[in-house]
C-alpha cells in the first residue's frame, strides 16, 4: 500500500447536518485512516448551526477532502442521494457524522471486497455506545448470519427476518458498481422512516455481503440522533414492508427471480402477522 494510486479509489459519504456538537471526533477518524486512496466527500444539508464552519476548518491543507453545501435543506435522503450521485470511487461507505472509525477501517474492508469478486458490501463489528435517559451501556456488537451467504433468498430472509441487525452492514463499505444497479434511497407512504432498510435490502440481492469480525466502528446512539427519535407504528410498518417488497420488483435482477423472491418475502412477513396475531390472542 506505498502507491495509493494503484489502489481502488475509495469515497467516504459524510452526509452533515446540525452536528457541530459530535461531528469533529468522526472527522478525525477519517484523517486517521491508514487507506492510501482515500477521497472525503462531505455534503452539508443547510445546516443552521455552526457544522458547516467545522468542516471548512476541517478541509484546510486536506487535498483529498471535498466540500458541498446545500443550498436549502433537502432532508436526509436528498443529501444521502446527492453524496451517492457525486461518489466517484471504486468503493464507498456511509460516514455516518456521528459514528467514528477505527484507523484500519477502510483497509480491512477494502481487502475483504478485493478477496471476493462476488461480494457487494463488507462490514465489521461495531463498538455500541448508548446514550438516553436512564441508559448508559457499552458493547460489542456483531451480525455473522449474513457473512458469505451465496444465495439471494437466503441473504433475503436474514434482511427480513432479523430487522434489528441491518444496520451494521449499513455501515460497511459498498462496491460502488452495485450502488448504481440499486440507485437512490427512496421515500415511501411513512416517508424518509427506515427508509435504507429496503435500499440494504435491494443491495443484498444483488451479491454477497461478508463479515469482517473486528469491532471497526464506534456507533453513538444518542438522544437526540434520528434513530432514537423512530418510533414504530402500524402504518409505518406497513409502509416499509411495501417499500422492501416494492425493491424486491425492481430489483436488477431476471423476472423469475425477482417474482420469486417476492412471493418468499410475502410469505416471511404473512407468517410474523400471523405470529403477532397469536400472542395478542394469548394474552386475552
Amino acid at each position: 500500500m506505498d502507491d495509493g494510486q494503484r489502489l481502488p479509489r475509495v469515497v467516504a459519504c459524510l452526509p452533515a447536518w446540525k452536528a457541530e456538537t459530535f461531528i469533529e471526533p468522526t472527522l478525525a477518524s477519517l484523517a486517521a485512516q491508514s487507506y492510501p486512496n482515500l477521497q472525503i466527500l462531505i455534503a452539508d444539508d443547510a445546516s443552521p448551526d455552526g457544522t458547516w464552519a467545522l468542516c471548512q476548518r476541517f478541509a484546510q491543507g486536506r487535498a483529498n477532502v471535498e466540500l458541498h453545501r446545500q443550498p436549502r435543506n433537502l432532508g436526509w435522503i436528498g443529501n444521502v442521494n446527492w453524496l451517492l450521485r457525486h461518489a466517484d470511487g471504486d468503493y464507498l461507505f456511509f460516514a455516518f457524522h456521528d459514528d467514528p472509525l477505527e484507523p484500519g477501517y477502510v483497509t480491512a474492508l477494502v481487502e475483504a471486497l478485493e478477496r471476493n469478486p462476488q461480494a457487494v458490501l463488507a462490514f465489521s463489528d461495531a463498538v455500541v455506545d448508548l446514550r438516553g435517559e436512564g441508559e448508559a451501556w457499552v458493547r460489542t456488537m456483531s451480525f455473522s448470519a449474513l457473512d458469505g451467504l451465496a444465495s439471494a433468498r437466503a441473504r433475503l430472509a436474514v434482511m427480513t427476518l432479523r430487522p434489528s441487525q441491518w444496520w451494521l452492514p449499513n455501515r460497511g463499505l459498498l462496491r460502488s458498481s452495485a450502488v448504481r444497479r440499486v440507485g437512490g434511497m427512496r421515500r415511501h407512504l411513512a416517508g424518509e422512516f427506515c427508509a435504507d432498510w429496503p435500499w440494504l435490502l435491494h443491495l443484498s440481492l444483488l451479491g454477497e455481503f461478508v463479515r469482517v469480525p473486528q469491532p471497526l466502528v464506534h456507533k453513538v446512539w444518542r438522544r437526540e440522533g434520528l434513530s432514537k427519535s423512530w418510533r414504530w407504528t402500524t402504518h409505518k410498518r406497513a409502509a416499509v414492508t411495501l417499500a422492501c417488497l416494492t425493491e424486491i420488483l425492481r430489483a436488477d435482477l431476471p423476472l423469475r427471480q425477482r417474482l420469486r423472491l417476492a412471493a418468499d418475502f410475502g410469505g416471511y412477513w404473512g407468517r410474523r402477522a400471523l405470529q403477532g396475531i397469536g400472542r395478542r390472542l394469548g394474552r386475552t
